[in-house]
């Protein structure tokens, strides 16, 4: 093969999109792999993904445990970096909510909604 010609590339899968490289270059794949891989966090992934920002009591009612055992879960999956704490959407500043980040949200080519953490992708 000479200089001008370049190899090949693969084959690419048509419902898998790359991750944005902002992504990739914010995320530690056997952090994110920690992070889901206990149930109760997954089920916070979810529930975030279908219902924007919840607070720490929404999520821990859902869960059937303490709001102190859900903060556990969340500052896990904040230490990661797959979610954010943010304001009250009603400016209560004593409540504390969470939401996924919007770079992390998107569909797949059937029109699913994944989370893609660049070397995760998560369909829940």
């Amino acid at each position: 093969m000479s200089s001008s010609e370049s190899a090949p590339s693969p084959p690419q899968n048509p419902l898998i999109f790359p991750a944005a490289p902002e992504v990739t270059a914010l995320l530690t794949p056997s952090i994110v792999l920690g992070a889901i891989t206990e149930p109760t966090r997954l089920l916070v992934l979810k529930w975030l993904m279908e219902g924007g920002a919840l607070s720490v009591n929404d999520l821990a009612a859902r869960a059937g445990c303490a709001s102190d055992a859900m903060s556990k879960h969340l500052r896990v999956l904040r230490n990661a970096r797959l979610i954010n704490a943010v304001r009250s959407p009603n400016g209560d500043g004593r409540m504390s909510f969470h939401q996924l980040p919007p770079l992390f949200c998107r569909t797949d080519a059937a029109g699913r909604p994944v989370l893609d953490f660049g070397s995760v992708i998560l369909r829940l």
